[in-house]
């Protein structure tokens, strides 16, 4: 396998691509990263990791790191701009419309795409704790949840098109015991999932997801067990 990896320096796509460089050892890893320093050394030096810079506006280099892939994880948030200083023109949903325009063009399918509880989805139900976040983030960061929202929307237009799945991860924890990383998915409300995730466990669970395609066209929410 060929994984292309968006968002592969920050606080999940780095547990991402150890998760994977760890399971398929002998596979491909292509980190597209805006600044190649911040790539982590034990990543950068790998010998299956290849490193690719470029913006997301890049149509050209899009597509050099699109090449031979066979699924793409993206790992994309408004992390360093927040608060009343985010911009109201959604960029990471402008980002994802480029990235799946580029993989149509390459024929790549596969797209797990990392979000939040902000995304809603007909399942869930309802939690008052994650209510309370949604409401909290609404209020503080208005413009980046706005564009959080806007990704479930323009991926869940490509259901013809992608074999697609949203990723909510509720808040992280410090993931400071390796042995209590795991997670679950479900749906707000349906008393299997709470506000808390950890960083090591759900990227586990999303790089099985990989190979066990359960959740395609669907928007789980990964929690610690409630």
């Amino acid at each position: 396998m060929r994984l292309l990896l968006f968002g592969g320096t920050g606080s999940m796509g780095i547990p991402l691509a150890r998760e994977y460089l760890w399971v398929y050892s002998s596979s491909t890893l292509v980190l597209y990263v805006r600044n190649r320093s911040k790539v982590p050394q034990d990543l950068a030096e790998h010998r299956n990791v290849i490193i690719i810079e470029g913006e997301l506006d890049d149509m050209d280099m899009l597509s050099k790191a699109m090449e031979g892939v066979d699924a793409v994880i993206a790992a994309l948030g408004p992390t360093g701009r927040k608060g009343p200083f985010y911009p109201r023109d959604t960029p990471i949903a402008a980002a994802y419309i480029r990235i799946m325009v580029t993989m149509k063009g390459h024929g790549v399918r596969r797209l797990i795409a990392l979000t939040t509880p902000s995304v809603r989805d007909p399942e869930d139900q309802f939690s008052l704790s994650l209510i309370f976040l949604r409401k909290m983030f609404a209020t503080l960061c208005p413009n980046a949840v706005k564009d959080i929202v806007a990704v479930g929307r323009v991926i869940r237009t490509q259901r013809e098109e992608l074999d697609w799945t949203l990723m909510r991860l509720a808040l992280h924890s410090s993931d400071t015991d390796p042995e209590n990383c795991e997670v679950v998915a479900g749906y707000m409300g349906d008393g299997k999932i709470n506000a808390v995730s950890s960083r090591i466990g759900a990227a586990q669970f999303i790089i099985q997801e990989l190979d066990r395609r359960e959740w395609i066209w669907k928007s789980p929410i990964l929690s610690k067990p409630s």
